[in-house]
């Protein structure tokens, strides 16, 4: 009786095994990190990138059954630095019913995305990007606005600056809110989503670079989606001495 108890077992871990694997996202995924200027600063002083540009790229496989991201994870060279505390700062609350009451020097950045729809056509959302507060634990916030009209969405990425480890000095994890991952049953997948940040504060850049080690900087995407399965992907960018 124990063993076929056991086999039966074996065969459910067996099939739900065969499930995984079939429902996990079979497309592509990519992630891209430019440094408007790549030259480095010292650990006393680091210079500013004058914008720091990142840009995932989701590639569902023909005929997947349509899936959306509801997590994203970036980790940045750890001789990226962030100067996040020194700028104005702007409540989530706020960002995404009123911005312009938002105090001058929290907005930090624009982005773009485009969103592909499960009826077909696509969407291409504009994104701002504001400085929140610190967290209690110390932690930043980058809050992500995302309008689109088509389907009248005002949504707020809600983004926590980390600290990471090894190679990875910094991490953004991002949360997708549920309205930008499907609307009225339509299920939406974010195939491109671009973010570039700037701006100086009481003499800081938001983004800082106080090193080059070999010539590149290593970064590196995790996506969640909601199938349950994840993707990672991994870049460098050019730095110099």
């Amino acid at each position: 009786m124990r063993k076929v108890a056991l086999v039966c077992a074996a065969a459910i871990v067996g099939a739900l095994g065969i499930t995984a694997v079939a429902s996990a996202i079979q497309g592509t995924q990519t992630v891209s990190v430019k440094l408007q200027s790549n030259r480095a600063g010292t650990k006393a002083k680091p210079r500013s990138v004058s914008q720091l540009t990142v840009q995932t790229n989701t590639t569902p496989a023909p005929g997947e059954a349509p899936f959306a991201t509801k997590q994203a994870v970036i980790h940045f060279d750890r001789n990226l630095v962030f100067g996040n505390a020194k700028f104005a700062s702007c409540s989530k609350t706020v960002v995404q019913t009123n911005p312009t009451r938002c105090p001058s020097g929290s907005r930090v950045g624009s982005g773009s995305a485009i969103a592909r729809l499960s009826t077909g056509g696509q969407v291409s959302p504009t994104i701002t990007a504001y400085n929140g507060p610190r967290t209690a634990s110390g932690n930043g916030k980058l809050f992500l606005l995302v309008k689109e009209p088509t389907f009248q969405v005002n949504a707020v990425l809600d983004g926590t600056l980390k600290p990471d480890t090894g190679k990875y000095g910094r991490k953004l994890d991002v949360l997708i809110p549920a309205n930008l991952q499907s609307v009225a049953g339509i299920v939406i997948t974010l195939t491109q989503f671009t973010t570039r940040v700037r701006g100086t504060a009481k003499g800081t850049p938001y983004v800082g670079l106080r090193g080059c080690s070999g010539g590149k900087l290593s970064f590196k995407g995790d996506f969640f989606f909601t199938d349950n399965t994840n993707k990672s992907a991994l870049t460098t960018a050019n730095c110099r001495s």
